[in-house]
């Protein structure tokens, strides 16, 4: 009994990992995002306390429900010091969590039912800037996996970003 609700909470945050992905404007934008792995421990912890105490008549052993909660607040409290610190997340892993992040901004922009025009020409500029800063965090991962990372000024300035313009999908009437 006791397995198979650990059975259940590691396929919920397995499942609720992949489910932040579900707003991702291009499919090609989704990444392996440790910031995400921190929210899915999050709420596996939440899970957990949640479910036990709904279900706290199904596990009757004290010591093994005080382990639920145990593990159930570690991974709680665990997952939301990781995603706050962000102290595990370097350059590369940065960018990675960042491009489906800029995706789901993407995705409200162009697909609001937007009717006021300054609303939506803020829409449109921000499809724009979420696709352009999207091809910058992609080249710069080639660039660093290539050319690890540029540690000065003066190495930055040696292999600056391209400028990337992608133009956005919404339209807005002009007044």
């Amino acid at each position: 009994m006791y397995l198979r609700f650990a059975a259940m909470i590691l396929t919920a945050m397995v499942v609720m990992y992949w489910a932040m992905f579900a707003g991702t404007y291009e499919w090609s934008h989704v990444r392996w995002s440790e910031s995400r792995l921190f929210m899915a421990l999050t709420m596996g912890g939440t899970m957990g306390l949640v479910m036990l105490a709904w279900m706290l008549n199904m596990y009757k052993s004290t010591r093994l429900n005080l382990v639920i909660v145990g593990v159930s607040l570690l991974l709680l409290a665990g997952g939301i010091f990781l995603d706050r610190s962000q102290a595990t997340v370097q350059d590369r892993a940065f960018m990675r969590a960042m491009i489906p992040h800029h995706s789901l901004a993407i995705t409200r922009s162009e697909r609001s039912e937007l009717t006021d025009v300054r609303v939506c020409e803020l829409a449109v500029e921000i499809s724009e800037a979420q696709r352009r800063e999207i091809l910058e965090m992609d080249w710069l991962i080639q660039d660093i996996a290539e050319n690890g990372e540029a540690d000065t000024p003066a190495e930055a300035e040696a292999r600056p970003v391209p400028d990337f313009d992608r133009p956005a999908e919404r339209q807005c009437p002009t007044g």
